[in-house]
């Protein structure tokens, strides 16, 4: 019996379609709305519409040491994490994004052998961490190579930008699997969110004093959609399909959002890959498909 069928297809077609379409929205909102006042918006009202689901009836509260581990996690998966991506999409193409974005898998397959006990580096780890990095440094080299004449200029910023975020969401998720078994993923990505907009609205209030918010119907029709399409719907989605298809299902979203991501760039702001870029694309999304066919354990990251 196929496992992607019927409804079930229907509701992982729309996960990674609505998820690679969220570094266009992104971009989008961006001409109007600075980076972390858009973000801290966004998963604030995120935030609000997820809690319905988080304390309805039979959800299990957390503990008071689990609230705080899941404060900190918050604060890595969304806030650190948002905060980068965000500010790299001023900077670089929305495809790029999502593809550097992309070695997420990677990041937590190395992660795991320091953190978690049952996941040592196997030579298949090692071989994804290879053609990841191999890719990224394909798709920078002109920039790294430019830093040293003229000084970083966007496309180093960015990128550092957001492969720093896919390590800091990496991170988060590695712990959440040390930590978290027996919260309730609602709740987790409830709590995460809310720590996570608290840090978000801090560095607002700090770097973006006075800053214009341009609320035109692009920017009111971006937020809404990554908090209500993107976030919460999205995310009500996941969770019905965890238990309904093996992990190394959920794994490929990242492979096919991504793609998505790239397409949507191109066809709706005009945005071309080089062909370097298109090389070190091939490396990145080969390291992740051998990461993620290991169906080696959930992995709870919060896509852009």
């Amino acid at each position: 019996m196929r496992v992607l069928s019927g409804r079930v297809l229907a509701v992982y077609s729309f996960c990674c379609v609505v998820w690679g379409s969220t570094w266009l929205v992104i971009k989008i909102g961006l001409e109007d709305l600075p980076p972390f006042h858009f973000a801290a918006i966004r998963m604030a009202l995120a935030c609000l519409l997820m809690a319905p689901f988080a304390f309805r009836p039979g959800v299990r509260r957390p503990s008071r040491a689990e609230n705080l581990l899941i404060g900190v996690c918050g604060m890595l998966q969304i806030g650190v994490a948002y905060a980068l991506v965000f500010a790299a999409e001023e900077r670089i193409d929305s495809g790029l994004a999502a593809i550097l974005f992309c070695t997420f898998p990677i990041w937590v397959g190395l992660l795991g052998h320091f953190l978690l006990p049952d996941e040592p580096l196997t030579a298949r780890t090692i071989a994804a961490a290879f053609l990841g990095l191999a890719g990224v440094a394909t798709i920078e080299a002109p920039a790294i190579l430019g830093a040293f004449e003229t000084g970083p200029g966007p496309l180093l910023f960015g990128g550092l930008c957001v492969l720093g975020s896919s390590v800091a969401a990496a991170v988060a998720n590695v712990l959440n699997k040390k930590w978290f078994a027996g919260v309730s993923p609602e709740r987790n990505v409830w709590g995460q969110t809310l720590s996570g907009t608290a840090l978000l609205a801090l560095l607002a209030l700090q770097f973006e004093k006075g800053a214009r918010l341009a609320w035109t119907e692009r920017a009111i029709l971006s937020v809404s959609y990554l908090a209500l399409v993107g976030t919460s719907m999205a995310f009500a989605g996941l969770f019905w399909l965890i238990p309904r298809v093996p992990v190394s299902v959920i794994g490929t979203i990242p492979l096919v959002d991504t793609v998505i991501a790239a397409a949507l760039g191109a066809a709706v702001l005009g945005e071309r890959l080089p062909v370097r870029v298109v090389i070190g694309t091939l490396g990145i999304l080969g390291g992740v498909a051998l990461t993620v066919s290991k169906s080696a354990g959930s992995r709870d990251a919060v896509p852009p």
